[in-house]
């Protein structure tokens, strides 16, 4: 039976109350998941749906920290001979004529994106998380986003590890999430075991498949001296975009449904 590239993409519509509300009732999710299953129909690559973590308590275990755990448990359950895995945020578009990035993506090594949006945020989690990871010599430019990640079967064993991490230290965790640091969830202590582990990162993927903060880097604009082509920035020389860092969640939905009404002509 022939490998497959998968995307695993992340489509969890909490029932926690305030995260529905927090995110317009994960309205957007729609959008995301209708884009992404046309692109990998046209790209063969096998679309797998996440939608139902393993703790279904998702404000004690948010999916963020869920989805490194469930990845390759819930496609080996499925059966699916699989290559390489891309496990992406459902806060997401492609656009149609996207490359393929499994081609790019090298064999053995975790592909991932660096993370440049807020560097204030970062430098202050990175050094929020330090005491608890007894002072270690945290390498600042091998810091990676964990929106968009492409895995191979080698990473399993490091997926396993940080769920052990986890569990082992969830009190501690918290305490720094919830209380201390109070800057993401899971991303600063999977950039610490990622070092710490010394896992083989290639961080050389395209920047246009990773557009984040479209806002903060006027991704909407467009060039207005070519009046003949008013094409927004992030549709023209992005390829995936990433819609988050809005001042209001809620505004979400209403950007994603703007943009799939601007391109889903090019997938029909």
């Amino acid at each position: 039976m022939k490998k497959k590239n998968i995307l695993f993409w992340v489509g969890v519509k909490s029932e926690d109350p305030h995260l529905r509300n927090k995110h317009g009732d994960f309205k957007y999710l729609d959008i995301s998941k209708k884009c992404w299953e046309l692109w990998c129909e046209k790209n063969d690559i096998a679309f797998f749906e996440y939608n139902t973590p393993s703790e279904p308590d998702t404000s004690a275990h948010k999916v963020t920290w869920q989805r490194w755990f469930d990845v390759f448990p819930l496609i080996e359950k499925s059966n699916i001979n699989y290559d390489k895995i891309a496990v992406i945020d459902g806060s997401t578009l492609v656009r149609e004529d996207t490359p393929n990035f499994f081609e790019i993506a090298p064999q053995g090594k975790l592909s991932a994106f660096r993370s440049l949006e807020n560097l204030k945020w970062i430098s202050d989690s990175i050094d929020g998380y330090n005491d608890f990871f007894n002072n270690f010599d945290f390498n600042m430019s091998k810091y990676v986003s964990c929106g968009f990640h492409i895995f191979d079967e080698s990473h399993k064993s490091f997926l396993q590890l940080l769920k052990k991490f986890y569990y082992d230290n969830y009190e501690k965790i918290m305490h720094h999430q919830n209380v201390t640091v109070k800057k993401g969830t899971d991303q600063s202590v999977y950039n610490y075991l990622l070092q710490i582990h010394n896992v083989d990162v290639y961080k050389e993927m395209p920047p246009p498949y990773m557009l984040t903060h479209l806002n903060r880097f006027d991704w909407f604009s467009y060039n207005w001296q070519l009046k003949e082509d008013n094409t927004p920035f992030f549709i023209k020389y992005g390829y995936i975009w990433f819609y988050s860092g809005f001042p209001n969640r809620g505004d979400r939905f209403n950007l994603m449904n703007q943009t799939w009404d601007f391109i889903k002509r090019t997938y029909e």
